[in-house]
């Protein structure tokens, strides 16, 4: 049963789920909120197994939504149906990994004003169950306060934008699963096809749509709706004092730079890469998939254009190592399985192997090696 938490609250907080058919995850997630929260509200949307009765079981508010194929109308459903100041959004599929850590971290939210939103840090688990703790933990807004709602068919985002701040809770999410990608794959596509029909410019649908292809390894179906994307943020040399428009341009950058350059369109990759270092100057995500286009396209001239192709193997060196010393940001996770730093420093081992310098090469092997993580700022 659900049971309040220690300290007494003056703005409590509730749990606000969607759910269908998650009986294989939900008691997982149910049962990492025990004592954290002070309230669970679980809305269903049309399943057949015993969800409704797990909910129940842990003392959940349980309601059901139609399914009208609308992600964000089903959140704010769930959101409507609390009771509280704050409301946690979680999926099914998710967990709170320390939840006497996060008592401790709402027993502290639960005496502030309800003004600002919170980002959680979410790590992905490995196929054996281990969360991926090689990479940077994704930060995603999940607390909002009860004048927040969420918009959106799909990939809903929290409307309107508040200032936020890290909560330092680590969630754990298992849906990107082979299987687990295989059943949303198709839902999504037609959800942000139908969005797009309404809002035709929307750079954010576009990068979405491209993004359930990447997730796939389909990069020749992704390139066409990632390319609509980046021409409709309009990125043409924004020079180094051009305001970021949304954080999520990032991954369109770094991602069209990876896909061309998956592609073999190198010539493209590089110019793209030129025109984005001015955009994401601290980005070693970024720097490090520069890197790699540079190198691929130094290793297609080099029959043809020796000189060139030198010029271009050493500049890629040199974004590889800035790319380690720029060390690994929260804000810039999510789209490589590893940090960048610990990328970047592997090629650059191999690097200064084969010029035969032995000390810079053990020096990015520690780090390679994770012995030596290299944080932003440090």
């Amino acid at each position: 049963m659900a049971t309040r938490a220690r300290a007494k609250r003056r703005f409590p907080i509730s749990v606000a789920m969607i759910v269908r058919d998650e009986e294989a995850v939900l008691d997982r997630c149910l049962a990492s909120l025990q004592g954290v929260v002070d309230e669970i509200v679980v809305i269903d949307t049309g399943s057949t197994d015993r969800t409704v009765e797990i909910a129940r079981s842990y003392g959940a508010t349980v309601g059901h939504f139609e399914w009208i194929d609308d992600f964000g109308a089903a959140r704010a459903y769930s959101l409507e149906q609390t009771t509280h100041p704050w409301r946690l959004v979680l999926d099914a599929d998710e967990w709170i990994v320390d939840p006497d850590a996060a008592r401790e971290l709402f027993d502290d939210i639960g005496q502030r004003l309800p003004n600002f939103a919170g980002s959680i840090d979410m790590l992905q688990a490995r196929p054996d169950g281990t969360l991926n703790d090689d990479v940077v933990p994704q930060p995603l807004i999940r607390l909002l306060p009860r004048h927040v709602t969420y918009t959106g068919r799909v990939h809903e985002q929290p409307t309107p934008e508040i200032p936020g701040k890290r909560l330092n809770l680590l969630v754990g999410h298992d849906g990107y699963s082979d299987e687990a990608k295989e059943r949303k794959a198709g839902r999504n596509v037609d959800l942000l096809i139908a969005s797009l029909e309404v809002e035709p410019d929307n750079a954010y649908l576009w990068y979405q749509l491209a993004a359930e292809f990447f997730t796939r390894n389909m990069p020749d179906e992704a390139i066409t709706y990632l390319v609509q994307s980046y021409n409709l943020l309009h990125p043409q040399n924004p020079g180094p004092d051009a305001p970021i428009k949304a954080g999520w341009w990032h991954r369109v950058s770094t991602r069209l730079v990876l896909t061309l350059t998956q592609l073999g369109r190198l010539e493209e990759a590089v110019q793209v890469g030129e025109i984005e270092a001015f955009a994401w100057p601290d980005s070693a995500d970024f720097f490090y998939a520069f890197g790699l286009a540079v190198r691929k396209l130094a290793l297609s001239v080099r029959e043809a254009e020796p000189e060139r192709a030198e010029q271009l193997a050493a500049a890629s060196t040199g974004l590889w190592t800035q790319a380690v010393e720029m060390g690994d940001r929260q804000e810039y996770t999510g789209i490589f399985g590893t940090r960048a730093t610990v990328l970047a420093a592997r090629l650059l081992v191999t690097d200064y192997e084969s010029l035969e310098r032995p000390a810079d090469a053990e020096r990015y092997r520690r780090i390679a090696s994770g012995e030596q993580l290299v944080a932003a700022g440090a």
